[in-house]
């Protein structure tokens, strides 16, 4: 990070974006970031081994507004990018921390919305909810004045279970209380976002949750949404899932199981969809045989937090592979 402006230093928030080959849609990204109603904030841009122009546009951005900084690495993937910003924002004094991905958008009032409801109900987090867009950015509105607490363990279960709240790091605001370096740098590429909230998230003492769609999530064929996932983000993915439930505590440990049951069976669809569900044989048979032996454990296949979808999503892979594998290929599209 080059020197920065005194005024750059000590923050109220600092946000962090992690670049890599993002040069068609950074310029957008960070026009929305200089334009938030909050103005104390500091932009911490990670140039994780660019090859195209994003490097460059993030020393523009540096030069022409005080706010921004960048830091030029090599490429080490998303967890330690943010790691990286994560770790030059403490190095600022920056009270509370967000997350922005180069190809999305903030809407204007995101930092103001998220910052006056954690600070107003005392939550170490808060969030909103997001949209996803192609080229036009959907319609804003004003968000709302009312805020929800979401109180442990229930802040968990949301983080786990409820869309709105939703795994990823972007739709969120966060205190340096609750913040470590460490906590991002876990090496992952895939469910490295809901890893990482879930390791941060265990030790606040709630989130604010403020229902508007306060983050745009940008839809095109290069997003990590629609990448096809290689077999090894099969392994990470259970591997998330495992370590929640064995560090869930007592009184969450009941919607963990559930979301470890429903994972296995998730990650079974979206490896019979694919055209080359042979690649992924070892993958396959392992989660089969956790969802073969959980079918009829109370805390598995018959945990009451298990939606019936998902149920008979376990049932068919077990009992019936071959027409849930037409099934899956039929009605599921994305990922292949």
């Amino acid at each position: 990070m080059s020197d920065l402006c005194a005024e750059f230093h000590n923050p109220c928030i600092a946000v962090i974006v992690p670049v890599h080959n993002a040069a068609a849609f950074l310029p957008d990204c960070l026009r929305a970031i200089a334009v938030q109603t909050f103005r104390d904030f500091a932009c911490i841009l990670v140039d994780d081994g660019s090859t195209d122009s994003s490097g460059a546009i993030c020393t523009r951005y540096e030069e022409r507004d005080s706010r921004f900084a960048v830091i030029h690495q090599r490429q080490s993937g998303v967890s330690a990018a943010r790691t990286a910003g994560v770790r030059a924002g403490l190095n600022l004094g920056a009270q509370w921390f967000a997350f922005c991905d180069a190809d999305d958008l903030y809407h204007p009032r995101f930092l103001q919305t998220l910052y006056e409801a954690a600070v107003s109900t005392h939550c170490q987090a808060a969030c909103c909810r997001y949209d996803c867009f192609t080229d036009t950015v959907p319609s804003e509105s004003a968000p709302p004045s009312e805020t929800t607490v979401l109180q442990p363990p229930a802040h968990l279960d949301a983080l786990l279970h409820d869309h709105r709240v939703d795994y990823a790091l972007w739709n969120k605001l966060y205190s340096q209380q609750i913040i470590a370096p460490e906590l991002f740098d876990n090496g992952f590429a895939h469910n490295e976002d809901l890893l990482a909230n879930w390791k941060v998230l265990t030790q606040a003492n709630g989130c604010a949750y403020v229902d508007f769609a306060g983050y745009h999530y940008r839809q095109h064929p290069d997003s990590a949404s629609h990448r096809a996932l290689p077999p090894e983000s099969i392994d990470e993915q259970r591997r998330t899932a495992v370590y929640i439930r064995e560090h869930a505590a007592p009184e969450i440990q009941q919607s963990a199981n559930a979301f470890y049951y429903e994972k296995l069976v998730y990650l079974c669809s979206m490896i019979l969809r694919r055209d080359d569900a042979a690649n992924y044989r070892a993958q396959f048979n392992e989660l089969g045989v956790g969802i073969r032996s959980g079918l009829r454990d109370p805390n598995l296949g018959r945990n009451p937090r298990l939606p019936l979808s998902i149920r008979a999503a376990a049932w068919a892979t077990v009992y019936c592979p071959d027409l849930w594998c037409r099934v899956c290929r039929r009605l599921l599209k994305d990922r292949r």
